[in-house]
Order: C-alpha cells, then sequence, then structure tokens
C-alpha cells in the first residue's frame, strides 16, 4: 500500500532494507539480476517496516507511519526483479510494500499513512521514520537500566553453558573469580533434561546443576564481584512434553492455550528432536503461566536480567484464536504481555523496532545467520550484500545490541567478527566452555578490556554516522568517540600514523582518554614490532595506561599525561590483573612521549599492563 511501485533498474546505486540486524545496503548489482527479498515485518527477516533508495544523485524513502498505541501492520515489504517479460523486469524492478489483512465480508479497513519521502538523504529518513512511529518517545538505555546502565555498558556478555564442563552451581563462587568483571553472565542449559525439552519450565533447575537455592547464591557471589546475571528463557514455545503442558492437556484442549490456524487447529512447531506449540499471547492460560514463571523467578531467585528466545526472531504468524482481537494481532500480544516486566530488564533473540520500548537488548542478526546458513547469500545473491548499520543508527540509544547469545560462531574470538561488532555497534560476547578451558584463553581479557575501555562511548549511545572514508575502510560516529574499520582481510590502512591491521580497527574518544585497536606497522607515529598489536591506551591528566590482551613483544612509544612538564619525574610500572603495582619498568623521555617495552601476550598467563604517571 502501494503494492508495487517500479524503478529503473539502471539508476539504482544502493538500496536499504531492515532485512536481519543490523541491516543490509544491497549492491547495483541486485537490481540488475533477478533477485527478491520479499520479507514479513514484524520479525527477524524484517525488524522494521522501511526501505530505502540512492539513485545517484536523488533519495527515495518509503514506511508506514504507525506509532503505538495503533496495532501493528503486518506488511511484506521488499525489492524484486524478474525475468523479461513480467512487471518487474527489463529495465524495471518493483519495490512492494504490500499489508496482510483479515477483513469480514461486508467490513472495511484502513491503513495506517505510507509515507513516500523523495530526495532526502537516509539519515534524514531514518531520523523521520523513528519520529513518525513513535521511537524517539521509547526509554532510553539508560531508562531502562537506570543505576546499573553503566555497568552494562562495560559488560561483555558471558555464555555460561552448564553443560559444557562448567562446575555446578555451588562452585561458582571460586570460578566467578576468573572473569574480567562487570560481565554479564548469562547461564544456559540450567534446566532439566535437554535444551527446549522442557519449556517453559526452567525452574528448579538440573539437580546435576544445582538447587533453586544454589541459583540464588550464585547470584549473590556474582554481585559481590560486580557482575550480572541473566538467565535464558523461553515463554513463546512450550514443549509438549513439559510438565506444564501435560497438566494443561489433562484439563483440557491446547486450544486454551495454542496460537491456532485458520481451521482452529493448534500450531505446533519443531525444534531438533522436539516439537511444541506457539502460544497464543492473549489466551488466559499462557498469560497466567508467564506471570507465574516470572514471580517464580523473583521471588525464588532473583536476577538483574532475563533473556526470553524466539520473540524477536520468529517470523510474525496469524493467529485465529478467538482470544485474539484479530487474526493480524499475534505481536501486539507479546508486546502487552511482557510491558508489565520491563522494570526487570528484559532482553530478547533477534529484535524489531516495537519491541525496543520495553526490552533492553536485542541478541542476534546477519552474522548469525550468514555463518549458519549462508542466508543472507541466498536472499541476495552471493556479491550483491553488505551490512549496514539501519537498526543502531534507529535504536542504539534504546536497546543494547549483541551478537547470538547462544551462537558458537559469532563470539568474539577472531578479528573479523570484532570489528564488525565495533564497527555495528554491537556489544562483545565470549563463551565460556569447561571442556576447552576458554577462560585461559587471551581473547577473554582482549573481548573484556575492549568493552570496559569503549562501552561508556558507545553503548546506549547514538550511533549517528556511518560512511566509507577509502576503500574498505568505513567510519562510525558517535557523540564522542569515532571508529575507523579496516574490512580489508590482507592491506594495514594508516591514518594520522597509525597502522590499522587487516581486519583491525582504531577507536579513539573526542576527549582524548581513550584510544584503542588492532594495529601493525604504528602506534602513533612510532614503529611496532611484525605483527598485529591490540592496545587499549587509556589516560588521565596525571596517568597513561597501556594495556596490550593480544600481540607480541614490542617497543610502544605513548604520549605523557597532560600535565607533565619537561623535567619533571616519570613514574612507570607494570600492574598485575587486579590492578596492584608488579614492579618499576624502564623506558625513557623522548620528546614529550614515554618509550618502553611491552612484553607479549602468553596463553593462560595476565596480558601486559603498564601505568605511566606524573606528579
Amino acid at each position: 500500500m502501494p503494492a508495487d511501485l517500479l524503478g529503473q533498474a539502471g539508476s539504482v546505486t544502493a538500496g536499504y532494507t531492515p532485512n536481519f540486524l543490523p541491516g543490509i545496503k544491497l549492491a547495483p548489482s541486485f537490481f540488475r539480476g533477478f533477485q527478491s527479498n520479499i520479507l514479513t515485518y514484524p520479525g527477524r527477516y524484517a525488524w522494521a517496516d522501511y526501505l530505502a533508495l540512492d539513485l545517484g544523485a536523488g533519495h527515495l524513502a518509503m514506511y508506514s507511519a504507525n506509532p503505538p498505541p495503533n496495532p501493528l501492520y503486518p506488511v511484506e515489504l521488499g525489492f524484486v526483479r524478474t525475468p523479461s517479460a513480467t512487471f518487474c523486469s527489463d529495465r524495471f524492478f518493483c519495490i512492494t510494500h504490500s499489508f496482510a489483512t483479515s477483513v469480514a465480508d461486508g467490513a472495511s479497513w484502513t491503513s495506517p499513512v505510507v509515507r513516500i519521502r523523495v530526495g532526502e538523504t537516509l539519515d534524514k529518513t531514518l531520523l523521520g521514520y523513528r519520529k513518525d512511529n513513535g521511537i524517539d518517545a521509547y526509554p532510553s538505555v539508560a531508562d531502562k537500566l537506570g543505576s546499573q546502565a553503566a555497568t552494562y555498558e562495560r559488560a561483555p556478555l558471558i555464555k555460561a553453558d552448564l553443560q559444557k564442563g562448567l562446575p555446578p552451581l555451588p562452585q561458582w563462587a571460586q570460578a566467578l573469580r576468573r572473569l574480567p568483571s562487570p560481565v554479564l553472565v548469562h547461564p544456559v542449559r540450567y534446566q532439566q533434561g535437554l535444551f527446549d525439552q522442557v519449556d517453559p519450565d526452567f525452574l528448579p533447575p538440573d539437580p546435576h546443576v544445582g538447587s533453586t537455592a544454589d541459583l540464588r547464591a550464585m547470584v549473590d557471589a556474582a554481585h559481590s564481584l560486580g557482575q550480572l546475571v541473566m538467565p535464558y528463557l523461553n515463554v513463546s514455545w512450550w514443549n509438549v512434553d513439559s510438565p506444564t503442558v501435560k497438566d494443561l492437556l489433562a484439563q483440557g484442549g491446547a486450544e486454551r492455550f495454542a496460537a491456532l490456524d485458520a481451521a482452529g487447529h493448534p500450531k505446533l512447531e519443531d525444534y531438533k528432536l522436539f516439537k511444541g506449540y506457539i502460544i497464543s499471547p492473549y489466551t488466559q492460560v499462557a498469560r497466567d503461566r508467564i506471570r507465574a514463571l516470572m514471580d517464580q523467578w523473583q521471588a525464588d531467585a532473583p536476577m538483574d536480567c532475563y533473556f526470553f528466545d524466539q520473540i524477536g526472531a520468529r517470523p510474525w504468524i496469524r493467529d485465529y484464536n478467538p482470544a485474539a482481537p484479530s487474526p493480524l494481532s499475534y505481536y501486539d500480544g507479546w508486546l502487552a504481555v511482557m510491558a508489565p516486566y520491563a522494570p526487570r530488564c528484559l532482553m530478547v533473540e533477534d529484535g524489531w523496532d516495537r519491541l525496543a520500548k520495553s526490552f533492553a537488548g536485542f541478541h542476534g542478526g546477519l552474522l548469525t545467520v550468514q555463518r549458519e546458513s549462508a542466508e543472507a547469500d541466498d536472499l541476495f545473491g552471493v556479491g550483491n550484500w553488505e551490512p549496514f548499520p539501519l537498526a543502531p543508527m534507529l535504536l542504539h540509544d534504546k536497546v543494547l545490541m549483541y551478537q547470538h547469545d547462544l551462537a558458537e560462531q559469532t563470539m568474539t574470538t577472531d578479528h573479523p567478527t570484532l570489528t564488525f561488532n565495533l564497527a555495528f555497534g554491537l556489544m562483545l560476547s565470549f563463551s565460556w566452555d569447561g571442556t576447552t578451558d576458554s577462560l585461559d584463553s587471551p581473547w577473554l581479557d582482549l573481548v573484556a578490556s575492549y568493552q570496559h575501555a569503549l562501552g561508556p562511548y558507545t553503548a546506549g549511545q547514538p550511533l549517528q554516522s556511518y560512511k566509507t572514508v577509502a576503500p574498505h575502510v568505513t567510519e562510525t560516529g558517535y557523540p564522542n568517540l569515532s571508529l575507523l574499520a579496516n574490512w580489508s582481510r590482507s592491506d594495514g590502512y594508516s591514518t594520522g600514523g597509525f597502522g590499522i591491521a587487516p581486519n583491525g580497527f582504531l577507536a579513539r574518544s573526542s576527549d582524548g582518554a581513550v584510544v584503542a585497536g588492532t594495529f601493525s606497522g604504528t602506534f602513533d607515529g612510532f614503529a611496532l614490532s611484525p605483527g598485529s598489536h591490540d592496545l587499549v591506551v587509556s589516560r588521565t591528566s596525571s596517568t597513561v595506561t597501556v594495556h596490550q590482551p593480544l600481540g607480541r613483544e614490542t617497543a610502544i612509544s605513548v604520549r605523557l599525561p597532560s600535565s607533565w612538564q619537561a623535567g619533571a619525574p616519570v613514574n612507570a610500572v607494570a600492574l598485575a590483573q587486579d590492578g596492584s603495582v608488579l614492579g618499576p619498568i624502564s623506558g625513557t623521555v623522548q620528546n614529550g612521549r614515554f618509550v618502553f617495552t611491552s612484553a607479549g601476550s602468553e596463553p593462560g598467563l595476565p596480558a601486559p599492563t603498564y601505568r605511566i604517571s606524573v606528579g
């Protein structure tokens, strides 16, 4: 609505679509081949009702203006070009925007306002979408997280799979000390049976893991270390053999809690070994069970935050359960059910725009689906697309964004993933795996070091700009930090005396307090030893701290603190992991800089940290 607009295929220089987080930029080749990306909002595959095009110096965007409390209007949207002799072929492609409807005989239907904006650049039309849909009025990350916001900003997610060699909960008080606080600990597979076997019955945990009391004691231990805890939950899919479902079916039919198809049959969905009911959020049985679950956690093992699987990922469905006000209202129901629990901190798998009103974090997106199944290549064609931060430009001050909470292939254990996350404003994640002794990996310290240093400048902050500044190099802008990403796999990029390694980045705060990145060749004009070096340099007026979480031994030159005066003494020491002083280090003052040798990082040992102070 309009169902189809025509565009000239040869005129497109870029297309922008809300397919997977953080978003997609389509190349001109997409519009000149035979491609289609018609997907349904809301859900994982389309997280906003928005499309945009660049046509040389011209621009066009189309979106619905439909703010809450209006009901959602599910819509199929995207671009399509078909073989010859069809409507969307030859010199043309179609811009598709078609609402789902459910109109009884003799009734009428009115669409929301659909805006077509011509001549305005992408950033302006995204802001228009944000304002016209009431997103700018959503609570900010700081509003949602309150006094804990600063801790969340600095806390990488630590997936803690209790079936991967982790100690039982009674032994976690000591194990948690190995994590570099602050972190957001994410227990998964703590429930009885196999994964998904007992959803929605998560408490008590599996006896082999510990008791509910042990779970509560673990949270207390985490809090004593400055850590946060967020368990995995799923309330929108219930295993047919779970205790809850067995009890309910003994009392009546599944239509009392399940979403129904047009024939009135409960909707079932398979996940690996198990079958489960898709839940209708309007049924009283479902609402009562969700309330009981949330109250049980709050009373027996209160957590800092709660993660909900599937609610932000499942493609929209029609729900013909009589309790629903309309077959189109499935996701309106989930918004209403979950909103009362927003003060307890909620996060969700994937995510879409309206969920950002109540939820504080989105987990998942493009990198996961591409690495799992090459789904982006299948949808858009190999070489026809690239990631683009549409969602961060729209929502970054409203939600924290993460890679998928469970996906091992997108944990931050390599530089391409690290740079992707930082360039697109995602929080960093790491997997605690006892079978591989992952806590001995230098990547744990690297993930924590970058999140601790950069999170205050990026997490919950508006992502204000994203642009290409050189071939294979982009710049992401925040209010008080800029970040250059070098996407080349083979070539470094130099700027202002900093050599950015292949697949590396350079982040600099506008106040000069933080410089961090993956460097090769030079750091601030001074030669480094061969190879790449991950460095975090933070400063105050009287101190400079240098940390190398990954890299071999190298000479480093850093500018002395701003309060230093020529001839004044300089104190340089090595620091232990807890910040205590190990002893002095040697170095020389040269032209307002301190030059010294940093040790290399070693597996299983704390990475080197140094403090240079004056006064």
